[in-house]
């Protein structure tokens, strides 16, 4: 079998999907984790046998209950820039901070999950629906279905939700993240 084989097989293994994510999210940001610093850029380190193939370079700018801008990177785990604009296995597993662990960006931890079922996966190009979710600012998760993203073929993109609704201040965020993705 070829290393294609194995590099998806790994990348299979190391997937938690989405509702483990977003528990995780919620559980780490109800602990009460305060913000880390006003930085607005943070590297993301990678995880030990992730198969780190390139690094997105990710930009936020949220408005609303709390206004986010500024960037951070996060590694393509297991794929390069041009895999994650052609496999639905990559965008089950999606694009965001590491899984679980919030980023400082401009002085608020944030989290959030770009992803698409791979049923509905087409490669580059547009999606609507509920491809952004697990959206937290500081301590309060922001939930709706009104996002957007494109996709472009060397892996990089843009998306963007619009009104959703805090958990617990039942304030709205909207924000657009938009990202490019370096070997």
């Amino acid at each position: 079998m070829d290393d294609k084989y194995f590099r998806t097989r790994s990348l299979a293994r190391g997937m938690t999907g989405l509702r483990p994510r977003i528990a995780l999210s919620a559980l780490v940001m109800s602990l009460g984790l305060a913000a880390c610093g006003s930085s607005s850029t943070t590297t993301t380190p990678t995880p030990a046998g992730s198969g780190h193939a390139g690094t997105f370079n990710v930009q936020v700018n949220f408005t609303g209950a709390s206004n986010v801008q500024g960037s951070f990177t996060t590694p393509t785990v297991g794929a390069t820039c041009k895999q994650y604009a052609t496999s639905a296995l990559a965008w089950t597993i999606g694009l965001g901070p590491e899984v679980g662990t919030p980023i400082p960006v401009d002085g608020q931890n944030i989290n959030f999950l770009i992803s698409v079922p791979q049923s509905g996966f087409h490669g580059a190009g547009a999606y609507s629906g509920n491809v952004v979710s697990g959206v937290t600012v500081g301590l309060d998760t922001f939930a709706g279905i009104n996002s957007t993203m494109t996709l472009n073929s060397d892996g990089s993109g843009n998306a963007t939700f619009s009104n959703y609704i805090g958990t617990t201040s039942s304030a709205t965020e909207s924000g657009t993240i938009a990202w490019t993705c370096a070997e």
